[in-house]
């Protein structure tokens, strides 16, 4: 076995399963770029919600692909980008349209670009609300467990003695 295959399971490339919490930094990072693409895209900034939201892609293109995580994150990145994509093109195909002459046609592209952005953004955004709200529920768990295994480790049932 070379020191190439050591790496490979080291880091969980092997063709087996990864490690938990293998790429938990790359979610975490295509998180934070999707919270900043979320609120551009509900700000109306498409070009930027482009460049933030390919970065989300290019931080998740090399994880684990059959990760369920990283394979749900990978597709939020990817929609984002495609929806950021769809509203600047057609915000910059309206820009084009001239106003008097084809107002139907310039309203209806805007409509539809900020459409776009706002159900896209609305939903990122309740998706990463969410999340956050598992990470609490989790934190809340596990502290009542703990001082549950400290209240029965201490000999008491957890009530406090009437004096």
């Amino acid at each position: 076995m070379g020191s190439d295959d050591k790496l490979a399971e080291s880091n969980g490339s092997s063709g087996g399963r990864t490690p938990p919490g293998y790429n938990q930094t790359k979610r975490q990072w295509a998180r934070g770029f999707l919270w900043v693409t979320a609120i551009l895209l509900l700000f109306d900034r498409p070009l930027l919600s482009l460049g933030t939201s390919a970065s989300a892609v290019y931080t998740m293109h090399g994880g684990t692909i059959l990760s369920h995580k990283n394979f749900k994150w990978s597709c939020a990145s990817a929609i984002s980008f495609l929806v950021s994509l769809y509203a600047l093109t057609l915000r910059t195909e309206s820009k084009f349209v001239d106003g008097e002459r084809a107002y139907e046609l310039k309203a209806t592209l805007n409509l539809k670009h900020r459409a776009a952005e706002i159900i896209w953004g609305g939903i990122l955004l309740l998706f990463l609300g969410l999340t956050v709200k598992e990470k609490i529920d989790n934190a809340i768990e596990s502290t009542a467990s703990a001082v549950k295994n400290i209240s029965s480790s201490m000999g008491g049932s957890g009530k406090q003695k009437k004096t």
